[in-house]
């Protein structure tokens, strides 16, 4: 109990949202070995990172078990002017993907928390590029503490629960035209917390096939912080408050999964919710940042194809695809989120020792050349993106 407790504290303080880059952005990269099967696990996932992918099936093994882990992204995107040809890159840094759970199980019924971020974005542009006046840096941070509870019926169906606080956090900032004079900054910041609910079935059927349904909802945020102007000579720097509302999507996964000895397959469909971002608006306290932004974003159908294969007791190695569809429809389709659809393939290795396992795997992700038609800023976005993950679960 002492281990689960200190665990958790290390989570809390050390695992504030970092920066983050993902499809559109929803972050569904939330385990190693996970993200080693093409985030195709929901109905087969064996480790504590059912807490997020399917709580229900964490009733299947007895005890205390605990997973940490850290997914590195190194993302690169291109946009190039229609007008001039000339072409200009995002700053490429590594974002961190940050992920704790901890489980107990005994009889029919079991108990999980998981800390992670499953939204949040990072774009940052050079400060002389030619969309500066749109955006030089976007990002939006969430944390998400989730604790889940499972039962299971009998030998065949179980379901999970959960609820979960999240805290998230937005910044925006552009270069500000005031020619004759020098360019100015505009910076937006902004905090808010919501509310989140979680839900998920488990299916053992005959013939070692399994079924999951796992869905997770939307959660309203208001953010509330300061737009700052920074202006030069004559003018005045000024600050004011300044607010905005996002609803972050509802997630629902289906899967199935066949298992022929030391092989399985799974299946995943993710529907995610991306209507909710039809819009927003921000307000400030003297008007001068005011603005509505209309986005359009429609819902999306992902595919997701996974298998594992174990090698003996103390190896396993896995691999996968996903067809991971944009939401962002080309008229709006803008530098701060310069989305596109991605093939993404995976591969990944699972050392076992006694009661460890660590699991270690890669990720490319190929992002379709697209072409946006906003208004202003006209151009194709192409890019690739790294992945490097590494998972360390004790089970006693």
């Amino acid at each position: 109990m002492k281990i689960f407790i200190t665990l958790f504290t290390i989570g809390i303080i050390f695992f504030s949202p970092l920066k983050l880059f993902s499809a559109a952005f929803l972050i569904y990269n939330q385990d190693a070995k996970a993200n080693s099967m093409g985030m195709a696990v929901s109905a087969s996932i064996d480790n504590t990172s059912a807490v997020f992918y399917n709580p229900a099936s964490l009733t299947e093994k007895k005890g205390w078990s605990f997973l940490v882990g850290d997914i590195i992204v190194y993302p690169e995107i291109t946009y190039e002017n229609p007008d001039t040809g000339t072409k200009y890159k995002t700053k490429t840094n590594a974002h961190h993907i940050p992920h704790l759970y901890g489980k107990y199980s005994e009889g029919n019924v079991a108990f999980g928390i998981g800390i992670f971020s499953p939204f949040g974005l990072s774009t940052e542009w050079s400060k002389s590029w030619s969309g500066r006046y749109n955006i030089i840096f976007a990002e939006i941070k969430t944390t998400f503490i989730n604790p889940v509870i499972s039962y299971r019926f009998n030998d065949a169906l179980s379901v999970g629960a959960g609820i979960s606080y999240v805290k998230s956090s937005v910044a925006f900032k552009n270069n500000l035209n005031l020619f004759p004079f020098a360019e100015g900054i505009l910076k937006l910041s902004g905090n808010g917390e919501g509310i989140g609910l979680n839900g998920s079935v488990f299916l053992k059927l005959l013939e070692s096939y399994f079924i999951s349904l796992n869905y997770r909802s939307p959660v309203s945020i208001k953010y509330n912080g300061k737009a700052k102007f920074y202006l030069p000579a004559p003018l005045i720097s000024t600050q004011t408050g300044a607010s905005t509302k996002l609803t972050l999507p509802f997630l629902f996964v289906a899967g199935i999964a066949k298992k022929f000895e030391d092989l399985l397959i799974e299946t995943d469909l993710l529907f995610t919710g991306w209507s909710s971002m039809n819009n927003y608006r921000i307000k400030s306290d003297n008007g001068m940042a005011d603005g509505f932004f209309y986005k359009d974003w429609h819902n999306t159908i992902t595919l997701a194809i996974g298998v594992n294969y174990k090698m003996g007791k103390k190896m396993e190695i896995s691999g996968g695809y996903m067809l991971d569809r944009t939401p962002i429809p080309k008229r709006t389709l803008g530098p701060e989120l310069p989305d596109s659809t991605r093939h993404i393939l995976t591969a990944g290795c699972t050392f076992i020792k006694d009661h460890w396992k660590i699991t270690t795997g890669y990720q490319a992700t190929f992002f379709k050349d697209t072409k946006s038609y906003l208004k202003g800023m006209e151009g194709k976005y192409n890019g690739f993106a790294h992945l490097l993950m590494i998972g360390l679960e004790y089970n006693m």
